[in-house]
């Protein structure tokens, strides 16, 4: 029988490994890819300044951070009765000015720090879509919420995305020579932009992904495997526009498949059966049963000690033996 779908096949390459500290910048799908490195014990910093959706606010918080920047006064704004900052996202928020300046540049010195020394960097392109402040003709990360009638919208060329992104990335081999850098386009579809226009934007980000493959810049197809491989609507949560859970774990399936080796993966199948056995809630805890269950995890948990720090999960579970 033919097959039913055309499978993306993707070409191992030079592995991530456990002990290799990450960091993950931009649109939600970084925080997908960013959360599940962190629940399976990766040193990673997943998206520190919020959901990034451009290419071009994306480098500029990287530059930002190389430079351990202080942010200009008017990039300050101030909507219902708290403190924004046009550069970052909502959840950087604040109740005064001052607040809100003081957790910015903490959060910028910690990933400074965290990039000096970081082994491998991914980036995620959500739109090549922007919103420019018309009174300074700057591009904003987010709007606020603050009327429309002060942005206007307008779509990146390549060139410009192109121009950004070796600014940035010579600043971060200046700071880190030793980081590699890792691109994907976002499966998350911008249904706001129409249908038409989505492409458009995805085709610009996924046109630059190619370029800077050329100066050994990494490619993940995350938006390919959504659109080509899953390919159907059962693989969209009900908005049409987010995967479903499933659909995001076929895809990082895909990301392990690409940059974990073989010793990896094991580990990580172990860890996860593990994980799965911690998250058990038993009706009668003191049970010999139980007990009995908690000794042979605590084995398990001992056996990968040396490989994952668990500690914190080897001491919850001797707090159960009675």
């Amino acid at each position: 029988m033919n097959s039913w779908k055309t499978d993306l096949v993707v070409t191992p390459t030079t592995p991530i490994q456990l002990q290799d500290s990450v960091a993950t910048f931009g649109s939600c799908f970084a925080d997908v890819i960013g959360n599940y490195l962190t629940t399976n014990k990766f040193n990673t910093l997943a998206n520190p300044f919020g959901t990034i959706y451009n290419p071009i606010s994306i480098h500029r918080t990287l530059q930002m951070i190389c430079r351990k920047d202080v942010q200009a006064e008017m990039d300050f704004v101030e909507s219902q009765g708290a403190w924004f900052h046009y550069r970052f996202h909502s959840s950087f928020c604040g109740s005064s000015r001052e607040a809100l300046r003081e957790r910015i540049e903490k959060q910028i010195k910690v990933t400074h720090e965290h990039l000096k020394s970081c082994r491998v960097l991914i980036l995620t392109y959500g739109t090549a879509f922007v919103y420019r402040r018309k009174d300074n003709q700057e591009i904003v990360s987010n709007c606020h919420k603050m009327p429309s009638s002060l942005f206007t919208k307008e779509l990146l060329t390549s060139e410009e995305i192109m121009h950004s992104s070796n600014e940035t990335f010579d600043l971060l081999r200046k700071l880190n020579p030793n980081i590699r850098i890792i691109t994907t386009v976002s499966p998350v579809r911008h249904t706001k932009d129409t249908l038409q226009l989505n492409s458009v934007s995805k085709s610009i980000l996924r046109l630059c992904a190619h370029e800077l493959q050329k100066s050994g810049i990494d490619y993940f197809p995350a938006y390919e495997i959504m659109v080509d491989d899953l390919r159907d609507y059962r693989f969209y949560k009900v908005d049409r526009i987010h995967p479903t859970e499933e659909a995001e774990a076929y895809i990082i399936k895909k990301f392990g498949d690409q940059y974990f080796d073989t010793a990896t993966k094991n580990l990580l199948m172990e860890w996860n059966s593990i994980r799965q056995a911690l998250q058990h809630k038993p009706f009668q805890p003191n049970s010999s049963a139980h007990q009995s269950f908690l000794r042979k995890t605590l084995e398990q948990l001992e056996r990968i000690r040396q490989t994952l720090p668990v500690e914190s999960e080897i001491t919850a579970i001797k707090s159960q033996l009675v």
